[in-house]
């Protein structure tokens, strides 16, 4: 066996399963390398302050050649019976609420985490055993912390203060890494409390930290479907689980202000989800009044700093509550994007004024934002409004019994879709490098429990409204594959566009606006294609976009 050249070994191991590469291991030493490499055993290190020794003991071996991802996970200390004991007066007096010594404290040991795995990381760097290595991936997860629920109320569950990290700029600087996700500490698609428990972290973590990598290529997050409650029918449940409106704003605004000052150099690919599980967002009650995260300022920090961001970047997939400051400058001067070959932003139906892009066929609920003042923070004890909604808001809570369906916001709004829009489109016609874009927003119809929906025929919408459905509009260039060829070429000699937007259709100047996008690089020459047979004249079902994304961004 050791007579068959490396190349042969690494060729016939690459189509076996992980088993088969098992039995491999022992039958040559080319075997066994191309064995550890194909079966991946040995690519991700989860690392703890337990097993440290094991990993600066993998990390000085050969194994460490097949390393490729790190993941750290954060935690708190639990709200537990021995907690309980230990500071029973707190407590006592203040059951529900973090105090300001608790954020502290909180803060302090999610920095004491971090800080321990970038001097891990840094001594392993500066050992020299990671030399000629190509890049790392680094997963960290926000921090989670257990709620003994037979004696702390789900006040300690929800939670709205963020937490920080402290004093960034001590962190060393690692060159090691390639690639940073930030990610929830807890999978809770489908699960209405999350277990374990885990805290929201504040946005300008991500600039923070990676700020301090530089050598980052590729920024990712999977953060923020906690900021979304689904509709229900008791206030006191409302009230609990709600994601206060105050931090939600400042950690925006903050994240804006990291961006401004922080340089982020060699990054080429950002994929940022900002509504992460999108279920959480998709069952509010689109009757209610949203924030409007933007004041004092003009126009939102948040999504202004995504787009100087931007600028420097060659792919950016996005899901995002944003303004159409996103794609275009406020003050109106004409921005650049020299590099940017692919993008794609899914956007809340509720902009961050609190307005909204998409009404209903029969047009109730909200209109505009409610502004935020000090009474939009959650308190630092335990008040009158806390202690009422715990006689009927606790954990035996019935969640299936009491929840609300009113999701009927699928037509456009013209007074704000509009203006997003044209930005778009113009932002979309200055980046020369540009090979496919895709701009949409997820939206739902079900809305059981509005009256004015009684006799509504749903086929209005789509053909099939239990699904999760689409709005929106792709583009790809000249000889790349198409968006979908359902309708559409793949490699075609021309632009091509697909408006997936139901009935409605944008005004010539808009569509004009569209039309510029690759104009200038590839000709005149486009194809238009609005909707398909399948779904016209509805909406199209919310896959065709998402699957569109799983196979192009892929860093």
């Amino acid at each position: 066996m050791d007579s068959l050249p490396q190349e042969l070994v690494d060729r016939i191991s690459s189509y076996l399963e992980r088993n088969d590469l098992q039995n491999t291991l022992l039958l040559s030493t080319k075997f066994q390398r191309a064995a550890e490499h194909y079966s991946e055993a040995f690519s991700t290190f989860t690392l703890t302050e337990e097993n440290v020794g094991n990993f600066v003991e993998f990390c000085g071996g050969r194994l460490a050649q097949h390393l490729r991802n790190i993941k750290f996970r954060t935690s708190l200390p639990a709200l537990d019976m021995d907690t309980l004991e230990n500071n029973m007066e707190t407590f006592e007096d203040n059951p529900c609420r973090d105090t300001i010594d608790e954020l502290r404290e909180m803060d302090e040991e999610f920095t004491r985490q971090v800080k321990f795995l970038f001097s891990t990381l840094y001594e392993i760097e500066q050992a020299g055993t990671l030399d000629g290595h190509r890049g790392l991936e680094l997963e960290i997860y926000t921090p989670t912390r257990a709620v003994d629920e037979s004696n702390f109320c789900l006040h300690r569950v929800f939670t709205s203060w963020r937490i920080h990290l402290i004093s960034p700029e001590a962190l060393p600087r690692l060159a090691c890494i390639r690639s940073l996700l930030i990610e929830n500490g807890t999978d809770f698609d489908y699960h209405d409390v999350p277990d374990p428990p885990f805290r929201k972290p504040d946005l300008r973590i991500l600039v923070d930290i990676s700020a301090r990598l530089p050598k980052l290529q590729v920024l990712k997050c999977n953060i923020g479907g906690d900021e979304w409650t689904r509709g229900l029918n008791v206030e006191d449940a409302r009230y609990s689980t709600q994601d206060w409106p105050g931090p939600r704003r400042d950690t925006r605004h903050d994240f804006a202000k990291a961006i401004q000052i922080m340089q982020l150099p060699t990054l080429g690919h950002v994929n940022l989800d900002f509504i992460y599980p999108i279920q959480k967002a998709d069952y509010i009650d689109q009757r209610m009044q949203m924030p409007d995260l933007v004041k004092p300022a003009i126009y939102d920090p948040f999504s202004s700093s995504l787009r100087l961001l931007s600028y420097q970047l060659r792919t950016m997939k996005l899901k995002v509550v944003a303004d159409e400051t996103l794609f275009w400058p406020a003050d109106g001067s004409t921005p650049s994007w020299p590099r940017l070959e692919s993008l794609s932003v899914m956007f809340h139906m509720a902009s961050p004024s609190g307005a909204w892009y998409f009404k209903g066929p029969h047009d109730v609920g909200a209109k505009e934002g409610f502004e935020i003042d000090e009474s939009s923070y959650p308190p630092l004890e335990t008040t009158e409004e806390d202690e009422v909604a715990n006689w009927k808001f606790d954990w035996d809570f019935d969640w299936i019994a009491h929840r609300v369906f009113a999701q009927y916001r699928v037509e456009p709004n013209n007074k704000t879709l509009v203006p997003f829009l044209a930005a778009f489109a113009k932002a979309a016609a200055l980046m020369p490098s540009l090979k496919e874009a895709a701009l949409w927003s997820p939206l739902m119809f079900d809305p059981e429990h509005v009256e004015e929906y009684d006799s509504f025929d749903s086929k209005e919408v789509a053909h099939a409204t239990e699904g999760e459905l689409a709005w929106g509009i792709s583009y790809v260039k000249p000889r790349t594959q198409a968006f979908t060829t359902v309708v559409g070429e793949d490699f075609a000699a021309f632009r091509q566009m697909w408006w997936y937007v139901g009935r409605w259709r944008p005004d010539p100047e808009l569509l004009d606006l569209f039309h510029q996008i690759g104009r200038k690089e590839h000709g005149e020459q486009l194809a238009v294609h609005w909707g398909d047979p399948f779904t016209n004249p509805g909406l199209v079902e919310r896959s065709e976009f998402e699957g569109w994304e799983s196979w192009r961004f892929n860093h």
